[in-house]
């Protein structure tokens, strides 16, 4: 069976549930800007309060640096402890029923965007999505179990492909959407708690939908009932690094830990770095990662493809970091528009290849039954460097310029060139 439909929806899923996760991202200042403009909402209230202890000023401006971060974390902060467990859910239940359950939650954190009127429910819709975003490590176990070990990190790269295209179309989508203003469509819907933002909010729904009916109508269960009674329960998987069978397990988490932390900080900057030093407009910085999720989707589409089951993971994952780290260290030097992109075209095909790289050595490493379990783990390691990196990074930026935060991501990144070198050839074969 060649599980097409199976994969194509698995594509869809992690595209469109980042795209509707993105979309936030170009009007997230404006949001905060217009709650503080607009409201005495008890939970901004309190945020304020300890905000100004340490900022008299009625600006906020520290405000909406700092909670900004926090908001924009917070999902990544929940996706680590969450995504584990829903990967060890469909383990146990089958990938079909947790993907029904994630989606179902992240339609319905949407649809509470759509109606926040208030801050607090603006929080709540950020905190219910961040709970449900373990789709990835669900939809990547499914992936592994529909593909052969020679096509593993194909699938894999679909997977990559899907996320950054879902990065690629989703902030462009929120911006041009935020100049829609339903309200002034429909002046009752503001009673109803709609703002000048959810027309956004609403696409995010939308697509959310459409997600959720794919997985309840088009998706086949890809899991088998009997491999469920093989696994070992734990208060969380995480602590399942203590007793794995797998290991190379928390050596891979250690990497992804570190690559996640160096990438996601550097993405962070970037917007400071492309503003202040070339004096990039709004646009242009959009423009820049439509640039870089361009080359993201052109590898982990098509060139993974390729050479998937031609060249060893270890090799696809140990090129995509020495690629990564010389856009990184190029970077640091480079003062010229040329430079510039020149060397974040370097740092995207690092990035293309070394994420699938990784996630494929954790699936090929790992039995079938522990498919989701551990790919959740490793995600969860990921998704714990997102939620610390926005933060730690601009403090580096703001303090120590671009040329020292850079150069330490690509110090990072050689730490991780060190690490792959230690993994050893796996010495038996999984079958799927």
């Amino acid at each position: 069976m060649s599980h097409k439909r199976e994969k194509l929806v698995l594509f869809l899923t992690v595209f469109i549930d980042m795209m509707g996760f993105s979309v936030i991202f170009p009007i997230f200042p404006e949001t905060l800007r217009f709650f503080l403009s607009r409201e005495t909402d008890p939970l901004l209230q309190f945020f304020l309060s300890i905000i100004h202890l340490f900022e008299p000023s009625s600006e906020n401006r520290l405000f909406i640096v700092l909670f900004g971060g926090f908001v924009g974390s917070i999902y990544s902060i929940l996706q680590f402890f969450f995504a584990p467990i829903w990967g060890r859910l469909s383990d146990r239940v089958g990938r079909k029923p947790a993907l029904i359950f994630t989606s179902t939650g992240n339609f319905l954190g949407y649809v509470v965007w759509f109606f926040s009127g208030s801050f607090t429910l603006f929080v709540v819709s950020r905190l219910v999505t961040g709970c449900m975003g373990g789709n990835i490590s669900v939809a990547s176990a499914a992936m592994a179990d529909v593909t052969s070990e020679k096509d593993r990190a194909k699938g894999m790269g679909m997977i990559g492909a899907g996320i950054g295209l879902g990065f690629m179309f989703g902030p462009p989508l929120g911006g041009i959407l935020s100049s829609y203003d339903l309200t002034s469509l429909y002046p009752n819907l503001v009673q109803y708690g709609v703002t000048v933002f959810s027309s956004s909010a609403l696409l995010s729904v939308l697509i959310a939908l459409v997600n959720l009916l794919l997985v309840i109508f088009v998706f086949r269960e890809t899991f088998s009932p009997e491999k469920s009674l093989q696994v070992k329960r734990e208060i969380h998987p995480i602590f399942g690094l203590r007793s794995t069978t797998v290991r190379e397990l928390p050596l891979l988490c250690l990497i992804y830990l570190i690559f996640s932390l160096s990438f996601s900080g550097f993405e962070f900057c970037l917007n400071f770095f492309l503003f202040d030093m070339l004096e990039f407009t709004p646009k242009d910085i959009g423009y820049t990662f439509v640039y870089l999720g361009s080359i993201i989707i052109l590898v982990q589409g098509g060139i993974i493809r390729r050479i998937s089951g031609k060249i060893a993971e270890k090799k696809i994952a140990m090129f995509g970091a020495i690629s990564l780290f010389l856009g990184l260290f190029g970077l640091s030097f480079s003062k010229t528009v040329g430079l510039v992109i020149g060397t974040l075209g370097i740092i995207s095909l690092g990035s293309a290849f070394l994420n699938p790289g990784l996630s494929s050595l954790a699936s090929l490493f790992s039995s079938s039954q522990d498919q989701g379990k551990n790919l959740g783990i490793m995600r969860g390691f990921g998704a714990l460097a997102r939620a610390i990196s926005p933060i730690s990074f601009a403090l580096l930026y703001f303090t120590y310029g671009p040329l020292t935060t850079f150069t330490i991501s690509a110090g990072m990144i050689l730490v991780v060139i060190l690490l792959i070198t230690q993994i050893k050839p796996r010495l038996n074969t999984n079958s799927t």
